[in-house]
């Protein structure tokens, strides 16, 4: 009886970890255009927490093509070989059935809680870059940076039309870069870590980069971010204008863990980094004492 129990615990494990809900904090950018609108507060957070459970829910149908799709490349990555196609501890049948369960449930939540048309368009859009990502876009040198910056300001346009708030310019040019950025340093760690030769093996197109070309879009990307906030922060009033000290801080700490390797994974890189998410917190905090106190 014991021994049933762990063996389920173990499969229910497995199965979670293919739709890995640790990258779902992602999905929290929807609550961008409500938290800078200065309507957090409001009766429309309910809709945008549902709508961002359903971006999970696709981000998790996603995740599962994109891992099926690289279950061979991903052996020569020291953490991706571990992911259950890779590790052979899910079969082909069991995540087409979990896939179907996830399609499932996703329409089902949309057609019973009246999500605006607007939203359903940005999901459904959404799901097919991420499976044209996985599909075909992947292997493209560039091209697949600005594919997955683009998911990110899918998430933000998604949040606004989920709650009727308009995304300003700034907030969509500032989540670009910042996914640029952080899509950039993934790669950038994956050559200084596995080498030209493995890091090829595991995707297709770091053979068209090197180290100089993605530091130098790093730099690029997070100066242009810099600019792009601090024109906000300078429209926005005396007082907004003392965020992109934080801001500037963060970024730099960012590029800094990059350019030692440390910067693989966005999530465990703040998280683990004290600086980083000092500067994070601060930022943040500074930002909601200033729209929610006026």
């Amino acid at each position: 009886m014991a021994e049933n129990k762990i063996n389920i615990i173990l499969f229910c494990k497995t199965h979670i970890k293919l739709i890995r809900p640790n990258q779902w904090i992602k999905n929290l950018l929807l609550f961008s255009p409500l938290f800078f609108s200065g309507n957090l507060l409001s009766e429309t957070i309910f809709i945008t927490g549902l709508g961002c459970f359903v971006f999970c829910l696709v981000s998790g149908l996603g995740y599962i093509v994109n891992d099926w799709v690289d279950k061979v490349n991903d052996q020569f990555h020291p953490e991706k070989q571990n992911r259950p196609f890779c590790a052979r501890t899910v079969s082909g049948k069991t995540a087409l059935v979990l896939s179907a369960g996830l399609v499932f449930l996703i329409i089902l939540i949309s057609v019973f809680s009246h999500f605006p048309s607007l939203f359903l368009t940005y999901l459904l859009a959404y799901l097919l870059l991420s499976l044209s990502y996985s599909l075909y876009f992947k292997s493209i040198v560039i091209f697949e940076i600005f594919v997955i910056a683009t998911g990110f300001v899918l998430r933000v346009l998604a949040g606004g039309a989920v709650c009727n708030v308009a995304v300003s310019s700034w907030l969509f040019l500032t989540v670009f870069f910042i996914a640029m950025m952080i899509s950039i340093a993934k790669r950038l760690n994956e050559l200084k870590e596995l080498g030209k030769k493995t890091a090829r093996l595991h995707r297709q197109s770091q053979a068209g980069y090197s180290l100089t070309f993605l530091n130098n879009m790093l730099w690029a990307c997070g100066s242009v971010t810099l600019v792009v906030y601090s024109l906000y922060a300078v429209e926005h009033g005396k007082f907004v204008i003392f965020s992109i000290i934080p801001a500037a801080y963060g970024i730099f700490r960012f590029i800094y863990l990059a350019d030692f390797g440390k910067a693989a994974d966005p999530i465990k890189t703040l998280f683990s980094d004290s600086q980083l998410l000092l500067s994070a917190s601060i930022f943040l905090l500074f930002l909601t004492i200033i729209i929610y106190s006026t």
